[in-house]
């Protein structure tokens, strides 16, 4: 295969990764509204007059708990990832760490095959990333769905007072 080719893949590849970093970004989004938005609505309604019994307390605990567990974990999901940033001419961090002449003269001089080993690295990277971004989404959601039944009792034993 040509190198020109080969590069054309690659980017397209690499353009695909950074679209699933930005699709996990957006299910963060998401899921931070909505486990905020529960957690709001079962402080609102704990922190009524009256006294609770003992099960609507643990109901309320279990809830609060996997609901803070799943905001832990999408902000560990959301975390930026830099640190084993390489010399890259397509990675922000390393562009930004050169003056505009230095970055400038790179990329003119930079060779097909340089440039090619560049995006395979990148390519690669953002793929880890999307992957830790998609497992701590996960466990997010498994704290998520943990929390509903102790929320919805929850909420159904408040409203009932």
């Amino acid at each position: 295969m040509q190198i020109e080719r080969r590069i054309s893949m690659m980017e397209q590849a690499f353009e695909r990764q950074l679209k699933n970093s930005v699709a996990a970004d957006t299910k963060v989004a998401t899921y931070i509204g909505i486990n905020t938005t529960m957690l709001a609505v079962l402080a609102a309604l704990v922190t009524g007059p009256a006294s609770h019994s003992f099960w609507v307390i643990l109901l309320a605990a279990l809830s609060a708990a996997g609901l803070l567990l799943g905001l832990l974990f999408l902000t560990l999901s959301s975390t930026p990832r830099t640190s084993r940033a390489s010399k890259s001419i397509i990675f922000f961090g390393s562009i930004a760490k050169q003056s505009m002449e230095a970055y400038a003269e790179t990329v003119k001089t930079v060779s097909h095959e340089d440039y090619l080993d560049d995006l395979i690295r990148q390519t690669h990277r953002t793929a880890e990333i999307a992957s830790e971004k998609y497992r701590w989404i996960q466990r997010s959601q498994v704290a998520w769905y943990a929390s509903i039944l102790p929320w919805l009792l929850t909420v159904y034993a408040l409203y009932q007072r």
